[in-house]
């Protein structure tokens, strides 16, 4: 017989031999990480079918989907199967079949299933299991309404429910002279996704290189199977950008539900604007993570993302006569390229003289020039560096007298700073470089007693801790010379940012190091925010490499629902706050989403979303129809992370819901 079709005679014989009916094996709701359930026909869902199938074959043979959307008391409820009345023998089918999403497969279906089949008519269920067709339950009579437990085993991609006149002709025939009815309803299909969705991230900021300013990230998801739920790209564990799609979903008998085969997208994609100069300078963890309908998580691959918004040094040095010369640092990315220019002090316009670009491995670089002709006068001369990230940073300086003096001058770094490199004062753009080397190690830790998850690394760029909304942090660290000892008397600068627009300005902090080079800060309660620390010299000492902390702030989220017990029909009342805090409610509202407990699983499930007003108030309403017995919901309101959002996301505490039937 054709593969999925149940009206050849020859291959449904053969199934009939050493046939087992296999009933209320596996009990419903026993849902793993990477299963999820489909409701079908009934709670007011539809049918998802084949498309492909062709659900009649035969005389008067009809099926009839309609009846899922039958109120109670309208009719039969469920999808009608009807074989009509006909002449005795005359062959014909009706069938439904469902298809599992590519890469998924059935691991167990639980049905209602009731019918009348006529003498030597039957009806049946049945899974396709790679080239094989496996029955699960038949008759040759008449069911009563039954609920069954059918498990599944093997890779099973169809599931399939038939009416069928199986003995054919004028002899030994089916019975056509009434009518044969099946009726199926209340199906959840259990769905097995083993394969993990895929993210992957592109667009400027994605690619290799130093970035500066604000570039565009990219991030895309797909997942073959139950489709692509949500996904978020983050830097050093902030979310920057997320993927929230619609899936086709509905809350049945306590439980999130698909209403389709593949309830969520199989694609998504988004791209943001991220304002690089809100980091700190250096290398950071970009991530992409994507999460499918089944629970399943598929993460690409870490992108190092190096940050340099800081322009290079510049200071005058040393040179041959009849040359000038300039030297270029960067600690970030590095000198690319730079150019010596002149000019006399009355000229408004610069020549551009022939510059040599020496640069070596630490990323310093030494520019010269050869001096034009000059007469007596007065001449400044610039030099214009730019680093790798495409950062540009200048100096000048002035030198007056005869043509033998300004060569000399020339020739000589600027009067005031012999041997170092200048401050903004001296045309520069950073501190000095000279003196002992300094090692600066920092962590963020917790203050008080409030719950917390901090993730250290002591001693790098990327330590991070989070916090709950309200919680003040401390920053904690040391600073030491060359040899471990501590440097005791220091100044240490701490630079707090917000992680999105906030309306306020960083917060810029000092302290001094304690004897041993300890110091700590306390940051009070706010918003996310990046600490960058640094120690910029002085005192016989080096700068430190400057070190970012990430602070992740949860969401503030209430949540309060009205009434606490209730029963099917009757509808709660869900409504609570999400507190801004210093930042701004988004125009459009900020997203809620309403989450329930899935028991099987012990995973927080979407339930429905909402938004703020202005004010973070939000308010929504859900009814309970089809909970028959007693359910004990656990629900929750959730304030995801969104664009410009400086929060991380938080979870008002669970409140439990009675619903009898």
């Amino acid at each position: 017989m054709v593969q999925g079709t149940r009206g050849g005679i020859g291959r449904i014989a053969a199934m009939l031999v050493g046939l087992a009916v296999v009933l209320a094996l596996l009990l419903a709701g026993e849902a793993r990480a990477g299963t999820y359930q489909v409701a079908q026909c009934g709670w007011g869902v539809g049918v998802d079918l084949d498309p492909a199938l062709v659900a009649t074959e035969g005389t008067a043979f009809f099926l009839d989907p309609a009846g899922c959307m039958r109120a109670p008391g309208s009719g039969p409820v469920g999808m009608g199967f009807e074989g009509g009345v006909a002449p005795d023998g005359v062959p014909g089918l009706a069938r439904a079949r469902w298809i599992a999403p590519p890469g998924t497969s059935f691991r167990a279906a639980h049905v209602t299933w009731f019918g009348n089949p006529q003498p030597r008519n039957w009806q049946g269920l049945g899974v396709d299991v790679d080239a094989r067709f496996d029955l699960l339950a038949y008759s040759w009579g008449g069911v009563a309404p039954a609920r069954l437990d059918l498990p599944i085993e093997g890779h099973a991609w169809a599931f399939e429910a038939w009416l069928q006149c199986l003995l054919e002709g004028p002899v030994i025939g089916c019975t056509r002279s009434a009518a044969s009815t099946m009726h199926l309803r209340d199906l959840i299909f259990a769905l097995e996704d083993p394969v993990a969705p895929t993210a992957q991230l592109g667009g400027p900021l994605a690619a290799a290189g130093w970035h500066r300013g604000t570039a565009t990230l990219e991030l895309d998801a797909a997942d073959t199977g139950a489709g692509v739920a949500g996904a978020t790209a983050t830097i050093d564990a902030a979310p920057v950008l997320a993927l929230a799609p619609t899936c086709a979903v509905q809350l049945v008998e306590g439980e999130l539900r698909a209403t389709k085969m593949q309830p969520c997208p199989p694609n998504a994609t988004q791209a943001s604007e991220v304002d690089t100069a809100r980091l700190a300078d250096g290398v950071h963890t970009l991530r992409a993570c994507a999460t499918d309908f089944a629970g399943d998580q598929g993460c690409a691959a870490d992108v190092a993302l190096q940050v340099d918004n800081s322009p290079p040094t510049a200071s005058f040095a040393t040179a041959a006569e009849g040359q000038v010369a300039a030297m270029v640092k960067d600690r970030y990315s590095g000198s690319a390229a730079g150019t010596i220019s002149v000019r006399r002090a009355e000229a408004e316009g610069w020549t551009d003289l022939p510059t040599a670009f020496d640069r070596d491995g630490s990323g310093t670089a030494t520019l010269t020039a050869p001096l034009p002709d000059l007469v007596a006068g007065t001449y400044l001369f610039r030099v214009v560096a730019r680093d790798a990230a495409g950062n540009v940073g200048s100096a000048e300086k002035r030198v007056s007298g005869s043509a033998a003096e300004v060569r000399q001058g020339a020739a000589k770094p600027k009067r005031g700073a012999p041997g170092r490199t200048p401050g903004p004062r001296d045309g520069g753009q950073g501190p000095t470089a000279q003196g002992q080397a300094t090692r600066l190690t920092v962590r963020l830790g917790p203050s008080g007693g409030r719950s917390s998850h901090p993730a250290r690394q002591p001693g790098a760029g990327g330590s991070g801790l989070t916090v709950d909304y309200g919680a003040a942090a401390t920053v904690r660290g040391r600073l030491t010379d060359a040899h471990g000892a501590g440097v005791g008397g220091r100044p240490i600068a701490i630079v707090a940012r917000p992680t999105a627009a906030v309306g306020r300005p960083p917060e810029r902090r000092r302290v001094v190091t304690e004897p041993d080079g300890r110091f700590e800060l306390r940051l009070a309660p706010g918003t996310s925010r990046r600490a960058v620390v640094a120690f910029h010299g002085g005192g016989g000492f080096a700068p430190a490499p400057r070190r970012s902390l990430a602070l992740r702030v949860r969401a503030g989220v209430t949540l309060a629902a009205m009434p606490r017990s209730l029963r099917t029909g009757e509808a709660v009342t869900l409504e609570g706050r999400v507190d801004p805090g210093a930042a701004r409610i988004p125009k459009r509202g900020k997203v809620v989403a309403i989450q329930y407990l899935e028991r099987a699983s012990g995973r927080w499930r979407p339930a429905l979303d909402a938004r703020t007003d202005a004010k973070g108030r939000f308010r929504a309403r859900y009814r309970f129809r089809y909970v028959s017995g007693e359910a004990r919901i656990r629900l929750r309101a959730t304030a995801v992370p969104e664009a410009g959002w400086p929060y991380a996301e938080g979870s008002s505490p669970p409140l439990l819901l009675r619903v009898r039937g």
